[in-house]
């Protein structure tokens, strides 16, 4: 899953994006769409000067345009009133109907009381601290169920004929897998080669556990060397048949994120957080 950040810590610039897609995701249900945001987001006045607006969202109320100005301060310190004066008067040369001032650190004491004045919403928004009661806090966000359909065919190997020898045992069957046998001048070929032969070819036959024996030519000769002997192998000879086994499962996976962004609105009495994968939570207020 792709996140908002992979930084540990962030810079304005991503303050300003992730304030922009905030605004976008929760304003989308209503109507709301963010107009620009960054440096290059400006808007002409009456005046006939520009303001730059770090985040600009627009909607439509009966065919009349309504613009919203969101001031973004990540800044190590309070926001003062004139950040509220500024915005203020933005707003009235630009026909802006609403403002919004977010930051990290809050807001003065002043600042708050001129900013209900004046009509502009406060919104503190900072990452989860220790001391916050959300902090890295894991919130369940739905099951991931899959249903995985697995038939897999194979040839089932009952009996293997070296000639001087049968071997019959399901184990020694299956040792046989890594088994090597000799020829002559030293060179080595792999049973296993013998074993997957059969197999793709009782699939392709495609009878279900119908027997079938699949004789090998031997050029040249050839000798299976053990421990405490030599075997030669006067044939190679398998009987096996084909088999579908049924591996399908249902899994489930929990799916959890982590809070990472808590967002206060101080005059709306809303308390959000943001988690790095982009999702939104609404919290209870403290």
């Amino acid at each position: 899953m792709k996140t908002m950040s992979d930084k540990n810590e962030l810079d304005w610039e991503d303050y300003e994006a992730i304030t922009k897609y905030i605004y976008g995701a929760l304003g989308a249900q209503y109507g709301v769409k963010v107009k620009g945001y960054g440096r290059n987001c400006k808007i002409k006045g009456k005046s006939g000067l520009e303001h730059q607006v770090d985040v600009l969202t627009e909607q439509f109320d009966g065919g009349r345009q309504l613009l919203t100005a969101i001031e973004c301060k990540y800044w190590k310190k309070k926001v003062n009133k004139d950040i509220v004066m500024k915005l203020s008067e933005t707003m009235l040369d630009s026909g802006i109907a609403i403002g919004i001032i977010v930051c990290k650190m809050g807001f003065t004491k002043d600042t708050r009381t001129y900013a209900e004045y004046k009509g502009i919403k406060l919104v503190e928004l900072r990452e989860a601290e220790e001391n916050d009661v959300d902090f890295k806090r894991t919130i369940e966000v739905g099951t991931l169920d899959l249903n995985i359909k697995i038939m897999v065919s194979r040839g089932n190997v009952t009996s293997i004929d070296l000639g001087s020898t049968i071997i019959t045992g399901e184990k020694e069957i299956m040792a046989m897998y890594y088994a090597e046998l000799h020829d002559p001048h030293g060179r080595t070929v792999p049973f296993g080669t013998y074993l997957k032969a059969f197999s793709e070819e009782v699939q392709h036959r495609g009878e279900l556990l119908k027997i079938s024996t699949i004789d090998y030519p031997l050029s040249p000769k050839l000798f299976w060397k053990l421990s405490d002997k030599e075997i030669p192998v006067e044939k190679i000879s398998i009987t096996g048949f084909l088999i579908k086994i049924d591996r399908s499962s249902i899994r489930s996976f929990l799916l959890t994120d982590q809070v990472w962004l808590i967002m206060k609105e101080l005059f709306d009495k809303r308390k959000l957080t943001l988690s790095k994968s982009g999702l939104i939570w609404n919290l209870p207020l403290d």
